[in-house]
Formats: C-alpha cells, sequence, structure tokens
C-alpha cells in the first residue's frame, strides 16, 4: 500500500546496542523513511552506515558529533551524514525526528572503530 501512518506501524529499536532510538520505519525500493524518538539524556554512540543518511529535527535538541565537530541540532534542522562517516548524539531533550536512508545498507550501523561485515546485517522485523 503507498499510504502509511506511522501510528499504524509497529514502533521498534533497530540498533539497541549503539542507539536510544525508536520508532517506525517504511522501506520501499531504494530508500528508508523513518520516524525516530530518543528520550533526554540518551545517547546514539559513535557508529557509521554505509550509505548515506538524512536527519530532521522536528522537536527537541541533541548534540550531535561527525568529523570532529560538535553541532548543537534542534527543530528545523537537517542533517546530511555521508556514508561511512562516524557520528555520534547526545540527547539534550527528548528529540522526535524524521530520518532518509537509502537501502545499499540495513538501519542498523557500525560501532567505530569496528570494520563492516561482508553484507548488512539484517533489519528487525518492522
Amino acid at each position: 500500500m503507498p499510504i502509511y501512518r506511522f501510528e499504524d506501524l509497529k514502533d521498534v529499536r533497530q540498533n539497541p546496542g549503539l542507539s536510544s532510538g525508536h520508532g517506525e520505519s517504511i522501506k520501499g525500493e531504494r530508500m528508508y523513511f523513518c520516524h525516530r524518538i530518543w528520550e533526554a539524556g540518551t545517547e546514539a554512540k559513535p557508529h557509521y552506515h554505509a550509505c548515506e543518511q538524512f536527519i530532521y529535527i522536528m522537536r527537541g535538541r541533541q548534540r550531535f558529533t561527525m568529523g570532529g565537530e560538535v553541532f548543537e541540532l534542534g527543530p528545523g534542522d537537517v542533517i546530511h551524514i555521508p556514508a561511512n562517516e562516524v557520528h555520534a548524539a547526545e540527547m539534550i531533550e527528548e528529540v522526535e525526528a524524521i530520518y532518509v536512508k537509502d537501502t545499499t545498507w540495513s538501519l542498523k550501523g557500525v560501532a567505530a572503530g569496528e570494520a563492516a561485515p561482508d553484507a548488512p546485517p539484517p533489519d528487525d522485523p518492522f
């Protein structure tokens, strides 16, 4: 079906070892479209993906680290994360965001300093 409502989809933690974020995901043939919530005081540990990603902050504030720089992101900000770029975030407030990733990799990241597996790890069911 081409029309979705997040409230009708399963709330999943795709990367519990790396990120406290949870929410709903839609997978198309070439892209993921995801709604995520991170509670205040939680984090996304340093990690990377073998695909690029865009994150649009809808509400809340976070301290985002990428490429040796630290950014404070809030509502209306969009960050572009290139493929294989290590990034991390600390939630200053509860954060609600939408992110878009291409499907050349799964929704799961790889911890910073670890080599990527030969194939993308499987997504948790959603």
